[in-house]
């Protein structure tokens, strides 16, 4: 008789852990998901994707000509391969990202608010390869 009450009381503690787990895998995928999405909306030119998650203060800073700008930036490098985190401080609010590309890659870092607003995106150019002497 004890053993299918364990067996119940097992089952529950595992679920409460998977769903522990699952809870913190959405955590910290909102602001990954988050740059994921304005990283490609950025790239195709999107800008009503793009600025939709920015915070009503920096909506009104977002610019078609800036935009374009670091689209065409994006562009140079090649097509989107990845996205993967690089650093974080979610105390912060405070997540890096990065970007690779098939001809290079970038920093993407962005500043969340705890609903999960934008209130900065800003793109960091991957450093130049070291010049050998001679060139």
């Amino acid at each position: 008789m004890m053993t299918p009450m364990r067996n119940a009381a097992g089952r529950a503690l595992a679920a409460l852990v998977v769903a522990g787990l699952l809870a913190g895998c959405g955590a910290s995928s909102g602001p990954q998901k988050t740059a994921d999405s304005m990283t490609h909306a950025l790239y195709a030119n999107d800008l009503a994707g793009f600025a939709s998650y920015f915070d009503d203060s920096t909506k009104a800073t977002v610019t078609r000509g800036d935009m374009g700008a670091l689209s065409d930036r994006m562009h140079q490098l090649g097509d989107i391969q990845s996205i993967a985190p690089h650093d974080a401080d979610p105390d912060a609010g405070r997540y890096t990202y990065d970007v690779t590309f098939s001809r290079g890659s970038m920093l993407v870092e962005l500043r969340v608010d705890p609903t999960g607003k934008v209130g900065a995106y800003r793109v960091v150019p991957a450093p130049a390869p070291p010049r050998t002497a001679g060139r």
